[in-house]
């Protein structure tokens, strides 16, 4: 979510605006990123109910990594980034729904155990994730390593539809 600013604020025709303006692009990309990421969250539990929390999840990463692709597979200017923000943070809804569908995987005494493994084995995994885009990275421009990191939807994805099924 941060390297979509940092990105933003290195594209040359940002570079050009002054300190005030590149704060309020910046500002104004989270706002649209973390906004989109509350209908998401909402959105996603919606569907949820519909189609099941692995459709959901599947679905939703692949949805994921079509945005990111999109976004990223060409340079953009700022104006055509802030139009791919707003489906990127939608899709940020589908990490709200690791709180409802972890938990019943668990028995009910390792349910806060289990869960919270499994969720934040995740961080974990995305430190070293950081790390290895980063070396992708060019000074200023995190084009590329956002495009790479796209592709770590595919699988979570699939994955996502060989989880067990849990109870509503």
């Amino acid at each position: 979510m941060f390297w979509h600013v940092q990105h933003l604020r290195n594209l040359p025709e940002v570079l050009a605006m002054t300190v005030e303006q590149k704060n309020k692009l910046a500002s104004q990309a989270m706002y649209i990123v973390i906004g989109s990421s509350i209908l998401g969250n909402f959105f996603s539990g919606w569907l949820a109910r519909f189609i099941g929390y692995r459709a959901t999840l599947g679905w939703t990463f692949f949805v994921y990594f079509m945005a990111m692709v999109g976004a990223y597979c060409v340079p953009r200017d700022h104006h055509a980034l802030l139009c791919w923000f707003p489906l990127i943070g939608f899709c940020q809804g589908v990490f709200g729904l690791f709180t409802m569908y972890l938990p019943p995987l668990f028995p009910t005494l390792l349910r806060t155990t289990g869960a919270g493994f499994c969720y934040n084995i995740g961080r974990a995994f995305s430190a070293v994730g950081v790390v290895f885009f980063g070396l992708f990275s060019k000074v200023g421009d995190h084009r590329l390593a956002l495009f790479y990191a796209g592709f770590l939807f595919l699988p979570a994805a699939c994955i996502s539809f060989l989880m067990p099924k849990v109870k509503d």
